[in-house]
Formats: structure tokens, sequence, C-alpha cells
């Protein structure tokens, strides 16, 4: 992995507890939430507006606003990211307060506004992850990892809960095993989640093994894609609900 992430993740560390200490001057949240949505080769683009459009649902439902309006701040940090490989992230959703409705409606508005431009390499993909991908349209899950622990570290709002859910439908096929970064990141107090698209046979088990970390973290599978609104609703309420039962996916929302 590149030093300069290393040296952001060690300059990130040293500064938590300063960053603690100065809490009090913080706005305070029940949670601070990064979600990265894979983008790589392997993701149709049907199935990336569909990850983007079933967090916009799940941002305004009315679990995940009562989920909100429930805690004990009222509110939580919201970040949203995409992620393939090569250094490939684009901030989608800024860190944002969500605490209320229309703050809830300002991101899903966002979310809704982005538009990924395949034109540089729209040509040379097959959608199928095969062997003409370009190398920085891969699945670098250990760098995601990395940079997504970042952002949440550089969160603006004081918690004491940091989450990553990182959403793929492929095994790390670029860089380190991801469990090295996941490691890094349990060691600064972050959660991290796994949304796996797709029903690919064993990639949940290796989600488990590999990506899941920290308490109360968790991996959710999602077989169909038209079912990621709900998967979103569910994978917001366990972030924000400690011990929240599975949920059956079966249908879109409306």
């Amino acid at each position: 992995m590149p030093r300069l992430i290393h040296f952001t993740i060690a300059t990130f560390l040293l500064a938590w507890p300063a960053s603690t200490a100065a809490a009090d001057e913080q706005t305070h949240t029940d949670a601070n939430l990064v979600t990265a949505l894979d983008v790589s080769d392997s993701i149709m683009r049907h199935e990336e507006w569909l990850e983007v459009e079933g967090l916009a649902k799940a941002v305004v439902s009315p679990a995940v606003l009562d989920a909100i309006a429930g805690g004990r701040h009222g509110g939580i940090g919201f970040a949203v990211l995409t992620w393939s490989s090569a250094g490939r992230f684009e901030i989608i959703v800024p860190w944002t307060l969500i605490r209320s409705v229309g703050d809830a409606q300002a991101v899903a508005i966002t979310l809704r506004g982005f538009a990924i431009d395949r034109s540089p390499w729209q040509r040379h993909r097959n959608g199928s992850g095969g062997s003409d991908k370009f190398p920085e349209h891969q699945t670098d899950i250990s760098r995601t990892i990395d940079f997504a622990a970042s952002l949440a570290l550089a969160a603006p709002h004081a918690s004491q809960r940091a989450v990553v859910n990182v959403c793929a439908n492929g095994t790390d096929n670029v860089a380190e095993d991801p469990r090295a970064a996941r490691d890094r990141a349990m060691a600064a107090g972050i959660v991290i989640n796994g949304l796996v698209i797709g029903g690919k046979s064993g990639l949940a088990s290796y989600f488990r093994d590999h990506v899941q970390g920290g308490a109360g973290s968790f991996v959710l599978e999602v077989t169909q894609p038209i079912a990621l609104a709900h998967a979103m609703v569910d994978k917001l309420l366990r972030d924000l609900i400690a011990g929240r039962p599975p949920a059956t996916f079966a249908a879109p929302l409306t």
C-alpha cells in the first residue's frame, strides 16, 4: 500500500486523542457513518444506480429517520464515497450532519444528482470483471478500507461510534489481503461492515473473514440487486440500533 495512505492513517491516529479531548467543543452525533459504494469493473451501470438510489431511499425512510431521532444526540454524521482501485475514490456526499427530515432529503438529492462518468473506459469493459478490464477499475477493498477509515477519523462531528460500510460484489483482486487494513481500522476504533451484492458463492464468507470487524459488526448479503434499497435501510438501522434482527429482502421500496 502506498506510503501516503500509511502516513494519512498515522496522522489521524496521532490526532485522535486530541480530537476526543476537544469533543465538548464539537457537535456530538450518535454515530459517524461512511458508506463506500463499489463502482469497479464488475458492477453494471444499473447496479451502480441501484446502489446510489437504494441509499437515497434508505436515508429518508421513516424507520431510519425515527432511529436517528431516537438517539441520545438525535443526529448522525454521514458521508458517502465511490471506489474501485488505483486510488479512484470520489466523495459524493461530504460529511453532513443529519438531524432532521430536511437534512436527510438534502443528502438524498445529492446522491441522486451524482452520475458516474464511464466515458473514458466504457468501450473497454464488458461488465463482467473479465480480463479486458482496466487495472484502475478492479476491486481494491484493502485500500478502500484505509481511505474510508481516514475519512471516518476526519469527521468534524464528535462521536463514540465510527462505522465504515463497504458495498461490493467481489473479492479484493488488487492489493494486500483486506484483513491488514481492517485491523488498522479496528485499532483506531472503527467498525467495518459489509454489504455483499449479487449472491456470488462464498463472497459473504469472505467478507466475514477478511473485511468485517469491530463490536456489533455484520455482513449483509443481497442476492438480487433490486432489493438493495431494503438492504440499505437494514444496514443503516443495524448501524444505529444494536441487536436488530436480520431482515428479509424481498422487494424494492416504493
